[in-house]
């Protein structure tokens, strides 16, 4: 959940509006994400869209997502609108605001919370759409694209909430809850970077090919729109990467419905590593123990938000890493039964 910004909105859709060239009426705050800031823009004539505003989102991500759709015609990817000068994004404050279709339907987090989730036959057609989008890596030019690396990104963020609890005094409670917490595990999560860093040299080691990378399909970016057509939003972590990135999105109980459609959706054979899976695995439990623990430390100015991004950090911290383990595991078996796995076994 997000809490909105203080920033006059008026002016936001007035520009939106010209830019585009299109008749837009109102400006609604939507309370998702965790980076950026979301607006459900509504025009004279009832259209909905969808209004992100980012300050960390390049136009070459915007611009991969754009090529995907409409050079290489997938369906299931949800673009950036072009203005009327031919721009993914228009400036507004300190972010860069990028204009999407709004999208009517369910995610699959929008299922989760009721109890319940995708179907067979809709995890199928997610293992399709990731195919495709892999499939589609030579079709996009990509020099100014992120690549992938094997190592943790900000590391020196998640060394400065490792040290906070003899640098910082607490300001407030939630504050004063987490630097209790990180003194009291921080061993435990020193030791999962140094799994993570092992992981990592393995990963490096394989060479497995790159390919276009969503970087983040998790629930909360697929929806199953009103029409039952299947889309991927928020193209924030797009890069080039191992399919790995994306695939271990759907590791778990249904693992096998994705991966199948994913085989049969890509053209050449496939190599997959446990070991990239593991990389990923643990990189996500890293990544919310250094994201949510900056925000709270050194970013937040809200209560609401401090309340939720502490209760969202529960998860992680202490590291869950015999339940990281035994994922690696049952994914090996997973990958050697499908005859995936390199003849080393990673």
């Amino acid at each position: 959940m997000k809490v909105d910004n203080t920033f006059d909105k008026t002016e936001l859709l007035q520009r939106l509006s010209t830019a585009h060239g299109l008749p837009l009426q109102s400006i609604t705050f939507f309370p998702e994400g965790e980076d950026s800031y979301g607006y459900i823009a509504v025009s004279e004539t009832g259209e909905r869209y969808f209004a992100k505003a980012s300050t960390s989102v390049p136009n070459s991500r915007l611009l991969v997502a754009s090529l995907l759709r409409n050079r290489c015609n997938i369906s299931g990817v949800v673009a950036p609108l072009e203005t009327e000068e031919g721009e993914l994004s228009v400036p507004w404050q300190d972010f860069r605001v990028a204009l999407f279709p709004f999208i009517e339907g369910k995610s699959r987090w929008d299922l989760w919370k009721v109890g319940k989730d995708f179907t067979d036959t809709e995890l199928s057609r997610t293992g399709a759409l990731l195919a495709a989008i892999h499939e589609s890596t030579d079709a996009i030019a990509y020099d100014n694209l992120t690549v992938a690396k094997y190592d943790l990104p900000e590391r020196h963020e998640l060394d400065t909430v490792l040290a906070a609890p003899e640098q910082i005094p607490p300001r407030n409670r939630y504050q004063k809850q987490l630097l209790q917490a990180i003194a009291q595990h921080r061993s435990e999560v020193q030791q999962t970077v140094e799994r993570y860093g092992s992981l990592g040299r393995l990963a490096a080691a394989s060479q497995t090919p790159f390919v276009v990378t969503h970087g983040d399909p998790t629930p909360g970016n697929l929806i199953f729109g009103t029409e039952n057509r299947l889309h991927i939003i928020d193209w924030d972590g797009v890069c080039l990467g191992p399919p790995e990135k994306d695939l271990v999105s759907f590791t778990g109980e249904r693992f096998e419905v994705v991966l199948e459609s994913y085989l049969a959706g890509r053209r050449n054979p496939v190599r997959l590593h446990a070991d990239i899976f593991g990389f990923y695995i643990y990189e996500w439990t890293i990544n919310e123990i250094r994201d949510y623990g900056t925000k709270i430390l050194f970013k937040n100015k809200d209560a609401q938000q401090n309340e939720y991004d502490w209760e969202s950090l529960q998860d992680y911290l202490p590291p869950n890493r015999e339940l990281m383990e035994d994922g690696i595991a049952a994914l090996r078996n997973t990958l050697g039964r499908y005859n995936l796995l390199p003849n080393n076994g990673g």
